[in-house]
């Protein structure tokens, strides 16, 4: 049995009547793979990318909407509650969530339904590096009478950045067995299975047409779906009695491969899939806290530490491993995985995953670029087109030999690749980076700031951005300190060199006297002294071109002007562009 607890968030009836916070309130399980479950204490969709089974078919990418949610019904004494809800332009209907009394995430969501003293709790989780989910349902009939619960999977086949309308594909559905059903649109390959340890499959062959996501709405996108209803799983509940019982939802890329997978889990029973995500969350829990024994895991901290292992995951190989940057749309991006690796990897002791990682990502170095994001329709094709997250690359092997030790394995492996970096950045090789008086000089938008309206940059920094040049000299003096405890003495000259020349020109073009901090871009006579939070890298990492006392300035500047409650604002509030 594993020790160790897991944290706990519970709504209770007050909460739940306030309907648009309740609706604000959303969960997340992931799979390891990229997919995902997510939704609202509710359980209405507010936006297309929720759904009980959102597969990852080429992990961490493409990630495809299959099972959207299970809705349920009671029968009682001949009555039909209906306990799911969806939300349409007219609002939510039917009103099952009146029936909700109690939501809980611990950590899986739990919603807990009372009708007339029958009371139903439904559990979801997802089933860890698979993509497939289990829904658990225990019933509880106090009555002399048989109650019937009726499980209707509301299914789709599109990636989560589209909406569907019912014309637009047609489903082909199989009973397998008396457990099993597949459903196939037949305008793709993929088969969808669902599989039960109880009741009986009804067909239904009905639509829910013009489901509303109202965040999509809000936020200018598309917002209208449709959802098929196949059938139903009828399951009766016998007088003054319990029932537990539970639904498991697949895909694969066939029809074939889909009942090998239903077929694989199902010989493990569906309670001991349950029984054995939960354990592998409660060990994960319990190693951390081992391992950091000085610190109190308590309240929101709990959720963080339990939240990284949520961003690791596998790539299609299934031999390494990745980051994603964010759920549910963020996909694989360069930066956020090396400024995210030391909290999601070191100091949470996942060594053999930092390790997989910067192997990876190293083998796809291209003339001194590593890639900036792999889009999630064509995750096979990343882009390279960012100047900063080699550099964040290089952070993190100095990082990872400090937490690790692993100095054969950065010796060999990766300083190799870390001196690629930096030798085809100093030579220009990187295309649209140059260096200049020991600086990079890069493009338009090819920083953090890289938002665009019809293909322009919003916030364009092409020049020297300062942060870049911050991480440039962390870089060279991190190559520079590795070639020399490797006794590589040649070349940690040249390294050290080359940091001492960027250190030269940054003090005396980057300081504004003015403001006693630093410009944000430098572009030969053009300095932007726009006071944004990029100048604290220049404070913050193992190496500073800086001395005590502009550190301090710099630290000070932006507390005073861009300090705010949950961060540091993109820019002062006292610039006119603010």
């Amino acid at each position: 049995m594993v020790q160790g607890s897991l944290p706990s968030i519970g709504l209770r009836p007050r909460c739940l009547a306030r309907l648009d916070a309740a609706l604000g309130f959303e969960w997340l399980l992931t799979n390891g793979l990229g997919g995902y479950a997510s939704s609202t204490s509710l359980d209405v969709n507010t936006r297309k990318y929720h759904g009980v089974l959102v597969a990852s078919l080429n992990p961490p990418g493409d990630r495809t909407l299959f099972i959207a949610k299970i809705d349920e019904e009671l029968v009682l004494d001949g009555v039909h509650y209906k306990l799911g809800s969806n939300e349409f332009e007219s609002g939510l209907k039917p009103e099952g969530y009146k029936h909700l009394s109690r939501f809980d995430l611990k950590p899986f969501p739990c919603y807990l339904y009372n009708v007339s003293g029958v009371e139903l709790k439904k559990t979801i989780s997802m089933v860890y590096e698979y993509n497939a989910s289990v829904v658990e349902y225990y019933v509880v009939n106090p009555y002399s009478v048989e109650v019937k619960v009726n499980v209707s999977p509301l299914i789709s086949c599109r990636h989560i950045y589209s909406t569907l309308r019912r014309g637009q594909v047609k489903w082909l559905c199989r009973e397998v067995n008396q457990e099993t059903v597949l459903f196939k649109p037949l305008n793709r390959k993929e088969c969808v299975a669902m599989s039960f340890d109880l009741g009986v499959y009804h067909k239904l062959d009905k639509w829910l047409e013009r489901v509303f996501f109202r965040v999509d709405h809000r936020r200018g996108e598309s917002f209208l779906d449709d959802y098929y209803i196949p059938g139903f799983v009828q399951v009766e509940v016998n007088p003054e009695s319990t029932s537990r019982f539970r639904v498991l939802f697949a895909v694969e890329e066939d029809e074939e491969k889909t009942l090998k997978t239903i077929e694989s889990l199902r010989s493990r029973g569906l309670k001991t899939i349950i029984r054995n995500e939960l354990s592998r969350l409660k060990t994960t829990s319990r190693r951390l806290k081992e391992r950091n024994k000085q610190v109190k895991f308590r309240g929101p901290l709990s959720w963080l530490l339990l939240s990284a292992d949520s961003f690791i995951v596998d790539v299609l190989d299934g031999r390494s491993k990745t980051v994603i940057a964010g759920y549910p749309w963020f996909g694989e991006w360069g930066r956020d995985t090396f400024i995210s690796l030391p909290g999601l990897t070191l100091v949470t002791y996942r060594l053999k995953k930092a390790k997989q990682i910067l192997t990876r990502y190293g083998d796809l170095i291209r003339d001194g670029l590593i890639p900036s994001t792999f889009p999630d329709v064509e995750p096979t094709k990343p882009e390279y087109s960012s100047v900063d997250p080699p550099l964040w690359y290089i952070n993190a092997v100095y990082q990872y030999l400090k937490y690790s030790g692993d100095s054969d394995y950065v010796k060999y492996k990766l300083l190799p690749k870390v001196e690629s970096i930096v030798n085809a950045l100093a030579a220009g090789e990187a295309p649209g980076v140059k260096c200049r008086g020991g600086l990079l000089h890069h493009n338009a938008g090819m920083t953090w700031m890289d938002a665009r309206i019809n293909g322009v940059p919003v916030t364009p920094r092409e020049g020297c951005a300062v942060e870049v040049q911050a991480l440039w000299y962390n870089a060279l003096k991190i190559t520079e300190t590795l070639c020399k405890v490797f006794e590589m003495e040649g070349k940690s000259e040249v390294y050290g060199s080359l940091a001492e020349e960027a250190k030269e020109t940054f003090l005396r073009v980057f300081w504004n006297p003015e403001l006693n901090c630093l410009y944000d871009v430098v572009d030969g006579g053009r300095k932007d002294p726009s006071v944004r939070p990029n100048q604290i890298f220049a404070v913050s990492l193992d190496f500073s071109m800086l001395d005590k006392a502009r550190m301090k300035a710099v630290v000070d500047r932006v507390w005073r002007d861009l300090w705010a409650i949950y961060g540091l604002r993109s820019l002062s509030k006292s610039d006119p562009n603010y």
